[in-house]
């Protein structure tokens, strides 16, 4: 490596340059000792056997990069979300940063401007996290040497509250369902917990009657108004699912629905999809968006709050803790990567349960009369 050689640029700049495995290398300073100073760190890293970082990167150039490398591993519905929170509000306010100058404080910088512009603390965590990512691969390709956005501190997030729902709450949501398709799709999702593109994407070659089960191996999704099955959200959303008497039953009733249904339709019915569990009368897939619309009548009739559907899923999970199923169980069967995960969600519930569990631990120790 050669020694390097420093210059004073037309526009007022320093410059130095020095030969690194056989190619020239520039760094640049507003001062001469600036412009030295880059130049021996360069030579350390370099003689310490690091890649040398590429001065002239900015973020914004290599985060389109990163995203058009990692878009084809990703599900199509992760990475337009990627996209989004990349070119929407990430590459915005800091893109024009050199990647090797990014610091942590321009990390926090962002997800601070994501927040005054009106959007949620959860959303700019979303955008850190995106951008850890993509650090870490520049970090792991010795374009960085160390990942601002890890060092940066994250938004603090509210613990999300697992919606409860009661017994009662049940049966009124279900007797409120006019759609019977509708009431066999909410009592699937509460005695499942599955998330609702697994259930849109569910096939009758993943319900096990004999056995009482079903297997989670793809998710319903939509891209450009075209349906497809995608792989789940995780290796751990890949799972099986007991299933009790009442979901064997509403899928029974939709099979036989749904066969009815194929022949009175005769020539108009279209299965893009085959084998799906859940279609409309003409062999459709069923649109979540729709689905969602339908669920917001089922609880206004029933006189409860505005729920998401995704909140069935809570409501199964914290019914589960409810009657005493142990948290790793349920951390199983909703496909959590980790128990940790589900007792974040359902810290509330476990609370609850600590207090039974002591009241119970009285009662035995409390001495006869």
């Amino acid at each position: 490596m050669g020694h390097g050689t420093v210059y004073l640029r037309p526009d007022g700049r320093w410059s130095a340059q020095v030969a690194v495995e056989g190619r020239r290398r520039t760094v640049y300073g507003r001062t001469q000792v600036e412009c030295v100073a880059k130049l021996h760190k360069l030579q350390q890293q370099v003689g310490a056997g690091l890649p040398a970082v590429d001065q002239r990167a900015t973020v914004g150039a290599y985060l389109t990069q990163w995203l058009a490398e990692v878009t084809p591993r990703l599900r199509t519905t992760t990475a337009t979300r990627y996209a989004g929170l990349v070119r929407g509000q990430i590459i915005p306010t800091i893109g024009r940063i050199k990647l090797y100058q990014l610091q942590p404080s321009d990390a926090a910088r962002m997800m601070a401007q994501v927040q005054r512009g009106g959007l949620s603390a959860r959303t700019a965590a979303h955008c850190r996290a995106v951008l850890r990512a993509a650090l870490s691969d520049a970090e792991r390709d010795g374009l960085i040497h160390r990942n601002a956005a890890k060092l940066a501190d994250a938004p603090h997030l509210a613990a999300p509250q697992p919606v409860v729902l009661s017994a009662g709450d049940v049966h009124n949501l279900l007797d409120a369902c006019a759609d019977p398709s509708l009431r066999r799709l909410a009592v699937v999702a509460i005695t499942t917990g599955l998330r609702m593109g697994e259930q849109l994407g569910l096939r009758w070659a993943d319900v096990d009657f004999e056995r009482r089960c079903l297997h989670v191996r793809t998710a319903l999704q939509r891209t450009d108004g075209a349906y497809s099955l995608a792989e789940p959200k995780s290796s751990t959303s890949r799972r099986i699912v007991a299933l009790p008497d009442a979901a064997l039953e509403a899928l029974r009733e939709e099979r036989r629905d749904q066969a009815a249904a194929q022949l009175a339709a005769g020539g108009r019915w279209r299965q893009p999809i085959p084998d799906l569990c859940f279609t409309t009368a003409d062999g459709q897939p069923r649109s979540g968006t729709s689905l969602t619309h339908l669920f917001q009548d089922a609880l206004q009739r029933a006189g409860l709050p505005r729920l998401r559907w995704h909140d069935l899923r809570a409501a199964h999970g914290a019914l589960m803790l409810a009657g005493g199923t142990d948290i790793s169980v349920v951390s199983r069967k909703l496909g959590h990567s980790s128990v940790s995960l589900t007792s974040r969600h359902y810290g509330g519930v476990a609370d609850a349960l600590q207090q039974e569990a002591a009241d119970r631990l009285g009662r035995l120790l409390q001495r006869p009369v």
